[in-house]
């Protein structure tokens, strides 16, 4: 969060996370080891729901080793999934 400007005119930007009810956690499944079932493993966290999809959308779409689906879950729900398109 920004705070107002000290006398030296910088600002300050808190690196505090939010408070863990609030946010989304994000898991890839890694198929990377050679069986066809794979591992979850945590990759991060968004702070809301935008922003925890399109963290886990980068990771099934991206060219270079993308993951085979990526689940959010909020306080241990899963709120959502992404998979990789085949082809």
């Amino acid at each position: 969060m920004e705070r107002p400007a000290t006398d030296t005119g910088t600002r300050h930007v808190s690196c505090t996370p939010a408070p863990a009810d609030q946010l989304f956690e994000i898991t890839v499944l890694d198929l990377a080891d050679g069986d066809d079932q794979g591992g979850w493993h945590t990759i991060g966290w968004g702070v809301d729901r935008r922003h925890a999809d399109s963290i886990a959308e980068s990771f099934v779409t991206r060219s270079l080793s993308p993951y085979a689906a990526a689940r959010i879950r909020h306080n241990g729900h899963l709120v959502g999934e992404h998979r990789r398109r085949p082809g």
